[in-house]
């Protein structure tokens, strides 16, 4: 009788731990369902969210997108007297330099957008304009041939960093018109901000227009947006090594013309 017991004891405890282990079966393949699941909706959203970025590098949505995004950022704190100071002067940073056919030097298609943009706000509004960067000498040229004169150059700067630095060098500012492209503003307000000086932007265009028609000049916008998103997140986290300090340089300097100037967009 007692064998009997014992027999069928054993015999429910096994019906008992295989109905859990069937049910643990059970659980675990529901989990890797719904984990498979999870990945492949992943996959999906991540690969479409993928194809329709790079569709977007050829249209304007793309670029339109970042420079948006930039206007969010916020500025490094600034003195309570450069917030509330109207703006004095027209600040133009230069974009490069380039040859012409007789391999004389002359502004690229960046910089004379920014002086041309600089010649049309100092008709509007004349205010002095203070040319940065060693496309100075050239920048003043070509604004003086448009009849606009009593300029100050700051010709030793060779990046954005430097830009600002030796602008509030050269002159006292506290608030002033920045005059760059849309995608180049937001770094270029940063490290005037980081120098004391507020900004109001004053965007040049582009050599090429956004154009729903022509997807090399909106992929040519998307390749200068990615290069800002890249330059201002590098400003952030490590600034680069070769902006110099204000006192690196003697005013005398900042005077002088460079010969070797850089033929290529501000970098």
């Amino acid at each position: 009788m007692l064998t009997a017991l014992l027999g069928m004891m054993s015999m429910w405890s096994k019906r008992l731990l295989s109905k859990r282990l069937w049910r643990y079966y059970l659980r675990s393949a529901e989990r890797m369902i719904k984990l498979f699941r999870i990945i492949n909706i992943t996959f999906l959203l991540g690969s479409t969210t993928v194809i329709l970025v790079l569709i977007s590098l050829f249209t304007p949505l793309f670029s339109q997108a970042i420079v948006y995004l930039f206007t969010l950022l916020p500025l490094p704190s600034l003195p309570s007297a450069a917030l509330s100071s109207p703006p004095t002067a027209y600040v133009v940073l230069g974009g490069g330099l380039t040859n012409d056919h007789d391999n004389q030097i002359i502004l690229n298609s960046y910089s004379l957008n920014r002086a041309r943009t600089a010649a049309s706000a100092y008709h509007d509004l004349p205010l002095p304009i203070v040319l940065s960067g060693a496309e100075a000498p050239w920048l003043g040229q070509w604004l003086i041939e448009h009849g606009i004169d009593g300029l100050i150059s700051e010709n030793a700067s060779m990046n954005t960093c430097e830009n600002a630095r030796f602008t509030a060098k050269r002159i006292p500012l506290r608030h002033v018109y920045l005059i760059t492209d849309s995608y180049h503003m937001a770094r270029a307000r940063r490290q005037f901000a980081l120098n004391g000086i507020n900004s109001t932007p004053l965007s040049a265009p582009l050599p090429v227009s956004r154009d729903w028609m022509r997807p090399a000049q909106n992929l040519s916008h998307s390749r200068r947006a990615v290069y800002e998103v890249a330059a201002y997140l590098r400003d952030v986290i490590r600034p680069q090594m070769n902006c110099r300090h204000a006192n690196d340089v003697t005013s005398q300097q900042l005077l002088t013309p460079r010969g070797n100037a850089a033929k290529k967009p501000d970098e």
